[in-house]
């Protein structure tokens, strides 16, 4: 088949889509459709040494998708082969600028070192990595890091001086602390895994009230709050070898749990120094 026929068959195979009914094809597919379509009658023409309307078709498939890599590279090469490098070098431009506004950087920078193989340092090109560089600082939000980042807080340990009661086959903590500042209204136990095994609520301590635990120089006074949980003999066990709990106390003050300090004031079947655990 001729070139001349070859190119009337291309332009019969457009009207045919063109005259399609809509819903057979997207968008999307005309816009395929139509670009290989300009792109094997551009490579048509090209054989047939007609560079200049060759040219004409690439220009129009890359006007119809800008982001199109393969119509992109083939209108750059032509160009370059026909001796314009500066016309080649502003299509890699050209490419990379479309890139950008899409987020793309990553794409705009291996056409940008595709392009420099290609083409060398050309200004075009020295101007599209400046671009690219200005598109990556973008990714950083402005301002010092510190100013744009939170302060970090440190939260307090509310403090609780406890005393261990012995019922039978059950302990009880008796816990009694808190401060003017760190109020708490309720306690709970969790476990190594940070289950909850228990909640309570407390119970405030007018002021001047002496609890039941006694208070050890040294040690913060009396508190604002007491309760009273059950533990089981393994707390008990660690409590009296000056060992860390097997589980955690944390209070509740006003809309956050946080850790608490527990000093063992020795208040049980006998007499033993005190121990601080920190929860």
């Amino acid at each position: 088949m001729s070139d001349d026929l070859r190119l009337r068959a291309l332009e019969g195979n457009a009207d045919a889509l063109a005259a399609a009914p809509e819903a057979e094809f997207t968008d999307a597919e005309r816009i395929r459709s139509d670009l290989d379509a300009l792109k094997e009658g551009a490579a048509m023409l090209t054989q047939a040494g007609n560079r200049v309307a060759a040219l004409a078709l690439m220009w129009s498939a890359v006007a119809i998708d800008p982001t199109d890599l393969g119509g992109h590279r083939r209108l750059a090469a032509m160009l370059a082969n026909s001796g314009d490098v500066d016309g080649a070098a502003n299509e890699y431009a050209r490419y990379i600028e479309f890139m950008l506004p899409i987020g793309d950087v990553a794409r705009a920078t291996m056409e940008l070192a595709y392009g420099a193989k290609v083409l060398g340092g050309h200004p075009a090109l020295r101007e599209a990595a400046e671009k690219i560089v200005t598109a990556v600082r973008a990714l950083v939000p402005g301002g010092s890091a510190t100013a744009s980042l939170p302060t970090p807080r440190l939260l307090p340990k509310v403090p609780f001086r406890i005393c261990i009661h012995d019922d039978g086959d059950r302990h009880w903590m008796q816990l009694e602390g808190g401060t003017s500042e760190l109020v708490p209204t309720s306690v709970r136990l969790l476990d190594r895994q940070d289950n909850v095994v228990e909640t309570r609520k407390c119970i405030p301590l007018t002021p001047g009230q002496k609890g039941h635990a006694r208070i050890i120089e040294g040690e913060p006074p009396a508190g604002v709050a007491w309760v009273v949980l059950g533990i089981s003999d393994e707390v008990v066990a660690a409590l009296d070898a000056g060992k860390p709990s097997p589980y955690r106390v944390q209070a509740k003050v006003g809309d956050e749990w946080i850790s608490s300090v527990l000093v063992d004031t020795g208040c049980r079947l006998g007499r033993r120094p005190s121990k601080i655990a920190v929860s």
